[in-house]
């Protein structure tokens, strides 16, 4: 048997670990993109379209079932499922790149430290969109020991303790949602995020409900550089400012249906 994890055709010794909900349109080829990891876990919270099968038809894939409780819990939970020492976390709609993969085969060989900071390049529709934004910068893949999640319902990341590795590979994210899908998708994280706010006790004035639309958008669509994407550079810019004025504006609401006892 061929123990050594940096071999290119030996199993990562590694687990995967996803978050999923009719996911059907991109989970095959995100768990293809991870065949060479030993295990993958998938939490489900009640996917009423083929993802559940789709995933089934792989060999090294896991699945559970959890109701959801948020974003950070679920993915916490599903952390926790995992077996093996060293984790990633992989949206159903990524994809890590074979440079990706090798630095993971890498840091587990070296073991030189806890965590990898990547990129992470938006792919909406075959290409990545023109701006002036850099990628993302996030980490994925750690040491489970070192890496634990803050409880938030939305905009959930890792916190790392231990030494990171940075690198300039990448995962691809494969934003393919349609205009009403992406809207529909920030009403829904504004209510997570206001809710989240809310919790906090924070509150919105009136003067940040009426200029935050205005700000964002400019924001994005002039200085982040989104005009260069034509349309669909106007439509994202919309898209970020309606989420930020839904934010505040339903934070503000909570507040006022609270002080009602409502």
């Amino acid at each position: 048997m061929n123990l050594d994890s940096s071999a290119p055709h030996a199993k990562i010794p590694a687990s995967v670990f996803m978050i999923t909900l009719n996911e059907e349109k991109n989970i095959a080829q995100s768990l293809a993109s991870v065949a060479e990891f030993d295990e993958v876990i998938i939490v489900d919270s009640g996917s009423t379209d083929a993802t559940l099968t789709l995933a089934a038809g792989f060999t090294n894939v896991k699945i559970s079932h959890n109701d959801w409780p948020g974003f950070s819990e679920q993915k916490a939970h599903a952390l926790a499922l995992c077996s093996h020492e060293w984790v990633f976390n992989l949206d159903a709609d990524e994809i890590p790149t074979p440079e990706f993969i090798a630095e993971a085969r890498a840091l587990i060989a070296a073991d030189s430290h806890d965590a990898l900071e990547s990129n992470r390049t938006l792919i909406r529709w075959g290409q990545q969109p023109r701006n002036f934004s850099k990628n993302d910068r996030l980490v994925r893949f750690f040491r489970k020991a070192c890496g634990h999640y803050e409880v938030r319902r939305v905009h959930e990341s890792i916190s790392i303790t231990g030494s990171i590795k940075k690198t300039d590979a990448t995962i691809l994210h494969n934003e393919n949602l349609s205009l009403t899908q992406r809207f529909t998708k920030a009403n829904r994280y504004s209510e997570l995020k206001a809710q989240d706010k809310f919790d906090k006790q924070q509150n919105a004035s009136l003067a940040s409900i009426v200029l935050m639309f205005p700000i964002t958008f400019l924001q994005v669509y002039v200085f982040k550089g989104h005009f260069l994407d034509g349309v669909e550079g106007f439509n994202t810019s919309m898209n970020a400012a309606f989420y930020t004025y839904m934010k505040y504006a339903k934070l503000r609401e909570m507040h006022q249906r609270s002080q009602d006892g409502l």
